[in-house]
Parts: structure tokens; sequence; C-alpha cells
């Protein structure tokens, strides 16, 4: 936000305060979302990429709570909305995008051996990465509790 003075009465503070904390509600919710996403997808493997398909109804719904997020954003400084759009977009397009490259990875059996295996190999990076990605939060988050890492 900038730093210039805000002047608002009572009530429009408080309202501010409602649809900030209301944004704020939103936001979590998305996160926890996200989250569920991530912890599935983290289990896709060569062996079972259907199990992505899966999601594809969890992202309907983060893009579902994404397009009121846009309506509740107005509460905010415009950079300040537009970077926390932009962020949630680039995770829905992100996750879009990977499922639905396993989707047609699983319907097109006409694509030649060596573009499959590419498609194949990418996607695998993908999943060992978010995998990667989730030990290591999860190890981080162990640490600054105080307890060793799980195992």
């Amino acid at each position: 936000m900038t730093d210039q003075q805000i002047n608002l009465s009572p009530a429009e503070a408080q309202r501010m305060t409602r649809n900030i904390q209301a944004l704020q509600k939103r936001l979590r919710d998305m996160h926890a979302m996200r989250d569920t996403i991530n912890r599935s997808l983290a289990r896709v493997t060569a062996d079972n990429l259907s199990l992505a398909l899966t999601q594809k109804k969890n992202l309907k719904a983060l893009s579902s709570e994404y397009d009121k997020l846009t309506k509740e954003t107005g509460c905010l400084d415009p950079l300040d909305a537009a970077q926390i759009l932009e962020e949630e977009y680039n995770y829905i397009l992100t996750i879009g995008n990977v499922l639905e490259t396993t989707r047609e990875l699983k319907k097109t059996k006409s694509l030649q051996d060596n573009n499959r295996d590419a498609i194949l190999d990418g996607l695998l990076k993908f999943y060992d990465g978010l995998r990667a990605e989730l030990a290591a939060a999860a190890s981080a988050e162990t640490a600054k509790q105080g307890g060793a890492p799980l195992r």
C-alpha cells in the first residue's frame, strides 16, 4: 500500500476492515484448496497418471473462488490487488495446463514415441518437483516447530 494518509470515518473504517477480513478469508480458503490439489498431484507417478485428472473438479472450484476474489480486491491498492490476483491466476493456469497435458497424453496414442516420452518426462519432472517442494515445506515447518523432520 502507499504511505499516503487515509482519513476514514468510523463506519468506513469498519467496512474496510470487514472487506479486508473477507478477502483474507477467501485467500486462506483458496490456499487450502491449493494445498489439497498439490498433495493429490504429488502422489502422481508414471504408473498412475490418471490420478492427476481427479483434480479437475478441485481446480474448477478454485477457479470459481478466483472469480469471486477478483470482485473482492476493490478494497486494496490496485498494485496490491494485481499482485494477489496474478499469483492466484498463474497457479490456476499452470495446474490447468498440467492437467490438460496429462489428459491429452493419456488420450492420444498417435504421438510418436520420442514426442510422447518427452512430454511424459516433463510431466513427471513437474510431479517430482511438486513432491520435493512439499517435502521441503514440511521439513521447514517441522524445523520451525523445533522437531525432527518426519521420514
